[in-house]
C-alpha cells in the first residue's frame, strides 16, 4: 500500500516552532511567577504552583508526541526542560506537600495537583525519548531521598476510618508513580550508605510482614519502606512495574545493602514466592514482576557476587517450561513470561562464562557445558514462538551469546541456524515439472531447481532470519561462513506465502533480512565481501548481474525497495541500498545516481515507487532491468494479492520492455506468454496481471511506433497475440461468469488486450505485408463472446475498459456486425414499460458501450443522425427516465457525455437539453441518503461538455440550464456545489452574456464552502433570469447546511443583503415570497426557505422596510399556508422562528401574536385512531414533538410580549389542561395593552 505523506521533513520544519511554544507554555505551567535567577543559586525565589488545568497539562503533552518521529530534535533542549520540571516539583514537595492530600467538600473539574501534570509531562519525554536519558537530567541530590518517600506514601493513603483514599484528587494517577520510581532509582546512586540519610519510617516489622522475608536487623528502616514500596508495585500492569524493578534491583546491589544480605533475602523471597504453590491468589503481573526483578540482578550484578545463585536460578528457570505447577504454566501461558525466561537465560549464560573457576572451585567447570547446550537449544526452539517478542528475545539472546563465545562455538550457531532455514523447504523444477524434497534433489543439476517455501512456518523464519541479522550485526560470523549466510538472507528478502484466504504474509521475514542486508555493509569491509563467490548466491540465475555478491545484493535490495508491498520494506531496502553504496565505494554500478533515484522518500509511495523509482533506476543499467523486469513478473507485481498493484506493475512492465531494442521486446512479450503458458487453474490474479501486461507492450509499442514513424511490424511476436484466447490463455465461460472466479478480474484483462489489439491493428492499416493482421473470423468471435459477457458486469474498471474496448474493436468490424451489435444492446434498454422489473445495474456495460460506438455510425450526410446513431440515443434516453433506477441513469447520461456530445458529428437535441434539465432536479433519496445528487453531478458535468461543443445554441434552453446549475453551485451539498462551480467558472462568459470578468478563479472543494465564494455567486443575483434558481439553491445551503456551510453563506447573505436600497430589498423579500409560494408542497425548499427568512428577521436585514404593508401581509399569508394542518416539526419550528421576527412589522403584529397563541395549542400529528384516543385520555402526557412546538412558540411569544407568564408554564401538558392556561395569558395581554 502507499504509506502516507513523509512526516520527518514537516516534523523537522515544524520542530522550531513546537519547542518555542513548548518552552514559553512550560514556564507558566510551572510557576505562578517567572522563576528568577540569581549569582547564588541557594537564593533562587521559586514560586511553583498548587495545582494546575488537565487541559494545559495534555497540550504540552500533545507539542511533544510528534517527536517520536524523530526524538534527537529534542536533546538540545532537555537541558533546560527537565530541570524546570524536576525544580517545580522538588519546590512542591517542600513547600505544598500537604496540599495534595486536603480533603474538600467539592474538588474542581479539570484540575489536577502540580506534581501529577509534571511526571505526565516526564513520562512523555521518556516515551519520546526514552528512560535511559530522561533520568540523567532528574535532580539526584541525597536530601530529596526521604521527602520522595513520604510523599510516595501519604499520596496514595487510605484513611483509616472511611477507607478511602486521604486526598481530594483522587488516587495517584499511573504516571506518578512511574515517575516517581524511577526518580527514586535514580536516587540510588548515592555514593554513602543509605542509615546515613534514613531519619524515619514504619516499625521495623512492617515491611517483613508485607514481604514475609527474614531481613537482618541491620537493614536501615529507609531500605525496608524503599523494599516495601517496590514488592507493592512489581505486581502493577503498567509501566511503573518496570520501574519497581529497577529501584529494587538498585538497592538490592548497593554495598550498604549487600553487607546487611538484602541481596541473598530478596533472591530467596523470589525463588520461594514462585515455588509456593499453596498461594494462587496472585495475579500474573506479580509473577512477570518476580521474574523481571530476578533478570535485573543477574544482568546487573559483578559476576562474583551472583555467582553463587546462578545453578539454582537456572534450574528455577528450566523448571517453568517443563512442570506443570499452576504458577508456572500462567507464567509459560504468557509471551511477556516466556520474554522473560529468555532474558533470564541469556544473563545466566553470560554470567557464567565470565566465572573464574581457579577462584572459584565450588562451581562446577561443568556448569558452563549444561548451561551454553541447555540454553541455546531453548533459543532455538523460541525462534518459532507465535509471539514476535518473544522470537525478537530469542534472536537478540542468541546474538549476543555468540559474540562472547569462541570462533568455533558461533560458527555451530551460524550454522545450526542455516540449517534450521533448509527444513521443510521443497525444491521444484523450473519448467515446473514435478516437486521433490531436498533429500531426492541430488539427481538434478542445482541450478535447475528452485525453493518452494510454502511448507516453512512464516514465523520461524522469521526468527532465524532476525538471529543472522543480529549475528551479521555483531559480526560473529566469519568471512568462511558468508556463502550460505548471504543466501539465506537473499532467499528471505524474497520469502512470500498465501493466507487462507489469499493475502500475502511473510512480510516480518522480508523486513528482518533487510536489517541483516544493512547490517552487512556496516560490519563488513568491501575486501570481504568481494572475496565471496557470487554464483553460491541463488538470485545470480534470477536475470542479476554476478559481477560480485555486492552487485548482487544491490539488485535484489532494488527489487524489495521498488516492488515490496510494504512501506516499511521499501524504505528499509531503501536504507540496505543507501548503506551498501556508501560502505562499499566504486564496488556498485551507478551507485551514486541509483542512491538518488531510489531514495528513501520517494519509495513511500508504492505507486511512484513501481512507475517511477523503478522505471528510473532500470535506465542506469541493463541488470538493474533486468532484475525489476523478474520481480515484476513475480509476486511482487503482475502476482500480488492487489489488484491496483497489478495495474501499475502491467504498465511497469511496458514501459521497461519497449525501452531499449525489439529485440528485447521480442525476450519481454515470451516471458509473459511463457508464464500464461504456465498458469494453473485457479491463478487468477496472476493471470490478471499477465495479460494486462500484454496488453500494457502492445500500448507502448505504439506509442512507440508513433513517435519513430515507424511499422509494429519489426515486431514479429505481436503478429500472433490475437491467438491469445485460444491457444496460449484460452478462457472458458465460466471463468468470465462465475462469481468464485473473479470474472471481474478477468474480463478486465481480456479486454484491455483486446483493446490494445484492435488500436493495433488498425493503426496497421489493411496492408497485407503488415505483420499486426486483422484477427481470424474464429478469433473475432471468441473476442466479442468475451466482450458481451464483461459488459454484462457490474464492476466500474471491468466497465470502463469493456466499453472502451468495444469503441476500439467497432474499427475493424464490418457495418453488418457492427449494427448486429446495437441491435442486441440496445433491445434491453428500449423498455417502456412501467411494470417490467429492471436489474439495478445489469445492462450498465451495454450504456457505456453504446456511447463508446456512436462515432463509428457518422451518416453520410454530417447533418443528419443515422438509423444506428438514432437507436442508441433513444436508448440512452430511455434509460435516463425517472422510472430507471440511480445507476443506470448516472451510466447514460456519462455515456452521452463521453460518448455523444464528443464525436465528430455531436448531437443535442431539444429533448435531450430536457432531460439534462431534468436531471438537474433529482433528489431521489433512499436508504444511501441522497442519490439523486449522482445524477445532478454527472449531468452537471454533461452540460459543461456541451457547452465546450457549442451544443446549446438556443438561448431560452441554455439560460434555464445554467440557472440551474447556478443554483446547484450554491446548494448544500458539497460535492455537488463544486462540479457546478467549475461548470459556471469555465463558461462564465456564457452565464453573464457579458464579458464580465470572473472576480476569483477557486479550484478547490473547499473554497467552495467560504464567504467570499458565496458573495460571488450573489453577485449573479442582478441577472433576471438566474434570481429564482440562485435563491432556491441559496436556501438549501444558508437553511440546511452543516455549520460551517451556515456560518459562511448566511454572513454572505446578510452582508449583500444590507446594501440594498429599500425598493431592492422590499423587491428581495417578494421574491423570497414567490419562493415560498412556489414550493407550499415541496418541504424540501419550503423549510430552508423559512428558516433563512427568519435569520435576515434576526439579523435586522429587513429593518429599514418595516412599514411595507403589502409585503409583509403577503409574506404573513404565506407562512400560514406553509404549515397549515402540517405534523412537520421542523417546518412548525422554522414557521414560528419566521413569526418572531415577522412580529416586528406593526402591520401585522397583532395577527402574529394571535396566531402564536393559537400555536400554543397545537394538536396532535396524524395517527392512527386507537393511538389518539388513548394518548388524549392521558391528561399529563403530550407527545415530545408537540412540546418542542410549543416550547418554542412560548420563546417566540415572549421575545415579542416579554410576558413572564410565558416561562412559568409546563407546556408538555395536554391540549385540554393548556387552554385555560393560554387563555389566562391572553387576557394578561390585552389588560396591559389597554392599560399603555
Amino acid at each position: 500500500m502507499d504509506a502516507p505523506e513523509d512526516r520527518d521533513l514537516t516534523l523537522q520544519r515544524a520542530s522550531a516552532d513546537l519547542l518555542a511554544e513548548f518552552s514559553s507554555s512550560l514556564q507558566k505551567f510551572l510557576w505562578i511567577t517567572p522563576k528568577i535567577e540569581t549569582q547564588n543559586d541557594d537564593t533562587l525565589d521559586l514560586v511553583a504552583r498548587k495545582s494546575v488545568r488537565e487541559r494545559k497539562t495534555d497540550h504540552l503533552m500533545k507539542l511533544l508526541e510528534p517527536f517520536q518521529e524523530w526524538p534527537q530534535l529534542l536533546d538540545p533542549r532537555l537541558s533546560s526542560f527537565l530541570p524546570s520540571l524536576s525544580s517545580a516539583f522538588v519546590d512542591y514537595l517542600f513547600n505544598h506537600r500537604h496540599h495534595y492530600s486536603v480533603r474538600r467538600r467539592r474538588a474542581s473539574e479539570g484540575v489536577i495537583p502540580l506534581p501529577r501534570g509534571i511526571c505526565k509531562v516526564i513520562y512523555t519525554f521518556c516515551k519520546v525519548r526514552g528512560e535511559q536519558v530522561i533520568c540523567r537530567f532528574l535532580i539526584n541530590e541525597p536530601k530529596y531521598l526521604d521527602p520522595m518517600l513520604d510523599a510516595f506514601q501519604s499520596w496514595g493513603q487510605v484513611d483509616d476510618t472511611s477507607g478511602k483514599l486521604a486526598t481530594s484528587y483522587g488516587p495517584m494517577v499511573w504516571e506518578e508513580r512511574y515517575i516517581m520510581l524511577l526518580w527514586l532509582s535514580h536516587l540510588m546512586l548515592i555514593p554513602f550508605p543509605l542509615v546515613t540519610v534514613s531519619s524515619k519510617g514504619p516499625a521495623d516489622d512492617s515491611p517483613a510482614n508485607v514481604l514475609q522475608i527474614a531481613m537482618s536487623p541491620e537493614t536501615p528502616a529507609i531500605s525496608r519502606r524503599i523494599a516495601q514500596i517496590c514488592a507493592c508495585h512489581l505486581s502493577a500492569a503498567s509501566r511503573e512495574r518496570e520501574a519497581a524493578r529497577r529501584l529494587l534491583v538498585r538497592l538490592a546491589l548497593r554495598p550498604d545493602m549487600r553487607d546487611c544480605s538484602l541481596l541473598e533475602s530478596l533472591i530467596r523471597w523470589a525463588v520461594s514466592f514462585l515455588q509456593d504453590e499453596e498461594d494462587l491468589s496472585k495475579s500474573i503481573y506479580t509473577y512477570l514482576g518476580i521474574l523481571s526483578f530476578l533478570n535485573g540482578v543477574i544482568a546487573s550484578a559483578q559476576n562474583d557476587i551472583i555467582a553463587p545463585f546462578l545453578l539454582p536460578l537456572f534450574k528455577l528457570t528450566q523448571d517453568i517450561p517443563t512442570q506443570k505447577s499452576p504458577i508456572f504454566v500462567a507464567i509459560f501461558s504468557s509471551a511477556l513470561g516466556r520474554k522473560l525466561i529468555i532474558k533470564i537465560l541469556r544473563s545466566i549464560t553470560l554470567q557464567a562464562r565470565q566465572i573464574d573457576y581457579s577462584a572459584s572451585p565450588s562451581h562446577s567447570l561443568t556448569l558452563i557445558d549444561t548451561v551454553l547446550d541447555d540454553v541455546i537449544d531453548q533459543l532455538l526452539t523460541f525462534l518459532a514462538d507465535m509471539d514476535t517478542p518473544v522470537r525478537y528475545a530469542a534472536s537478540k539472546a542468541l546474538s549476543v551469546i555468540a559474540a562472547k563465545l569462541e570462533p568455533s562455538l558461533a560458527a555451530e550457531i551460524v550454522g545450526a541456524v542455516i540449517d534450521s532455514l533448509d527444513e521443510d523447504v521443497f525444491w521444484e523444477e523450473l519448467p515446473m515439472k514435478g516437486t521433490n524434497h531436498q533429500s531426492n534433489a541430488n539427481s538434478v543439476t542445482p541450478t535447475a531447481l528452485r525453493r518452494n517455501l510454502t511448507a516453512v512456518n512464516p514465523l520461524r523464519w522469521q526468527g532465524l532470519t532476525l538471529t543472522l541479522s543480529h549475528l551479521i550485526y555483531r559480526r560473529s560470523p566469519a568471512v568462511e561462513d558468508l556463502p550460505g549466510l548471504l543466501n539465506a538472507l537473499v532467499v528471505a528478502l524474497g520469502f512470500d506465502q498465501r493466507s487462507s484466504v489469499g493475502t500475502s504474509i511473510g512480510a516480518s521475514v522480508r523486513d528482518a533480512a533487510c536489517f541483516g542486508i544493512w547490517a552487512l555493509a556496516r560490519r563488513y569491509t568491501s575486501n570481504e565481501l568481494l572475496a565471496v563467490d557470487a554464483s553460491t548466491v541463488s538470485s545470480v540465475a534470477e536475470g542479476g548481474d554476478a559481477s560480485s555478491i555486492l552487485q548482487v545484493l544491490s539488485s535484489e535490495t532494488l527489487v524489495a525497495a521498488t516492488l515490496d508491498a510494504s512501506g516499511n520494506i521499501r524504505r528499509g531496502a531503501s536504507a540496505a541500498l543507501q548503506e551498501m553504496i556508501g560502505r562499499h565505494p566504486d564496488t556498485i554500478k551507478e551507485g551514486i545516481p541509483l542512491v538518488q533515484t531510489v531514495d528513501y522518500h520517494a519509495v513511500a509511495s508504492r505507486s511512484k515507487a513501481i512507475l517511477e523509482v523503478a522505471v528510473g533506476a532500470s535506465r542506469l543499467d541493463e541488470s538493474y532491468r533486468r532484475s525489476i523486469i523478474y520481480g515484476l513478473l513475480e509476486w511482487r507485481g503482475l502476482g500480488s494479492p492487489d489488484t491496483q498493484t497489478r495495474r501499475f506493475a502491467a504498465i511497469a512492465v511496458g514501459v521497461l520492455a519497449t525501452s531499449r531494442t525489439p529485440s528485447e521486446m521480442e525476450t519481454a512479450l515470451s516471458q509473459v506468454q511463457e508464464a500464461l503458458r504456465g498458469l494453473h487453474y485457479g491463478q487468477i490474479e496472476k493471470r490478471h496481471g499477465l495479460l494486462l501486461s500484454l496488453a500494457s507492450i502492445i500500448i507502448e509499442a505504439q506509442k512507440k511506433e508513433d513517435k519513430n514513424r515507424s511499422n509494429l511490424s519489426f515486431i514479429p511476436s505481436l503478429a500472433g497475440l490475437w491467438e491469445t484466447f485460444r491457444s496460449i490463455c484460452p478462457l472458458s465461460h465460466a471463468e468470465l461468469t462465475s462469481l468464485a472466479l473473479r470474472p471481474d478480474l478477468t474480463g478486465e484483462a481480456a479486454c484491455a488486450l483486446i483493446s490494445a489489439l484492435s488500436l493495433a491493428s488498425i493503426a496497421s492499416g489493411p496492408s497485407p505485408s503488415s505483420r499486426m493482421q486483422r484477427p481470424s473470423d474464429e478469433t473475432l468471435m471468441s473476442c466479442l463472446e468475451i466482450l458481451n459477457l464483461s459488459l454484462l458486469r457490474t464492476e466500474e474498471n471491468t466497465v470502463e475498459v469493456a466499453s472502451k474496448t468495444a469503441g476500439n474493436l467497432f474499427g475493424i468490424l464490418n457495418l453488418e456486425q457492427r449494427e448486429t451489435l446495437i441491435e442486441k444492446w440496445a433491445a434491453p434498454l428500449l423498455v417502456k414499460d412501467l411494470n417490467e422489473p429492471r436489474s439495478p445495474g445489469k445492462f450498465i456495460g451495454y450504456i457505456a458501450a453504446l456511447g463508446a460506438v456512436f462515432q463509428h455510425f457518422l451518416s453520410p450526410m454530417m447533418t443528419k443522425t443515422s438509423r444506428a446513431q438514432r437507436v442508441i440515443i433513444d436508448a440512452l434516453l430511455c434509460q435516463i427516465g425517472p422510472i430507471v433506477n440511480i445507476d443506470p441513469r448516472v451510466a447514460a447520461i456519462k455515456s452521452l457525455a463521453s460518448g455523444i456530445f464528443t464525436c465528430k458529428n455531436p448531437v443535442m437535441t431539444a429533448e435531450i437539453a430536457d432531460i439534462l434539465l431534468s436531471c438537474l432536479n433529482d433528489y431521489t433519496i433512499d436508504r444511501r441518503g441522497d442519490i439523486g445528487s449522482l445524477v445532478r453531478s454527472e449531468a452537471i458535468d454533461a452540460i459543461g461538455v456541451a457547452l465546450s461543443h457549442n451544443l446549446l445554441s438556443d438561448l431560452e434552453s441554455r439560460r434555464s440550464i445554467l440557472a440551474r446549475i447556478c443554483g446547484l453551485a450554491v446548494e448544500r451539498l458539497d460535492k455537488v456545489r463544486f462540479r457546478a462551480w467549475t461548470c459556471l467558472r469555465d463558461h462564465w462568459t456564457l452565464l453573464t452574456e457579458d464579458e464580465t470578468p470572473l472576480p476569483y478563479s477557486l479550484q478547490d472543494v473547499n473554497y467552495t464552502s467560504t464567504q467570499i465564494y458565496f458573495e460571488q455567486m450573489l453577485s449573479l443575483y442582478r441577472l433576471g433570469y438566474l434570481r429564482v434558481s440562485l435563491l432556491e439553491g441559496y436556501v438549501s445551503a444558508a437553511g440546511a447546511g452543516s455549520d460551517s456551510l451556515l456560518r459562511s453563506s448566511r454572513s454572505a447573505l446578510a452582508s449583500y443583503a444590507k446594501h440594498f436600497s429599500a425598493t431592492d430589498l422590499i423587491q428581495f423579500c417578494d421574491c423570497l415570497s414567490s419562493t415560498i409560494s412556489r414550493n407550499l408542497s415541496n418541504d424540501r425548499i419550503l423549510v430552508p426557505t423559512l428558516v433563512t427568512v427568519g435569520f435576515l428577521f434576526d439579523a435586522g436585514v429587513f429593518e429599514p422596510i418595516r412599514e411595507a404593508e403589502h409585503c409583509w401581509r403577503n409574506l404573513f399569508a404565506l407562512v400560514q399556508k406553509s404549515h397549515y394542518k402540517s405534523g412537520n416539526v421542523h417546518k412548525l419550528e422554522a414557521a414560528v422562528k419566521l413569526y418572531t421576527g415577522l412580529a416586528r412589522a406593526n402591520v401585522v403584529r397583532d395577527q402574529v401574536i394571535s396566531k402564536l397563541f393559537s400555536m400554543l395549542l397545537h394538536p396532535f400529528p396524524s395517527v392512527g385512531r386507537a393511538w389518539l384516543h388513548l394518548l388524549m385520555s392521558c391528561e399529563v402526557f403530550c407527545l415530545p414533538s408537540v412540546v418542542q412546538i410549543r416550547n418554542a412558540t412560548a420563546v417566540g411569544l415572549f421575545i415579542i410580549t416579554d410576558l413572564q407568564e410565558l416561562r412559568r408554564v409546563n407546556w408538555s401538558g395536554s391540549t385540554k389542561m393548556l387552554k385555560k392556561v393560554v387563555q389566562d395569558i391572553r387576557q394578561h395581554l390585552d389588560t396591559n395593552r389597554q392599560s399603555m
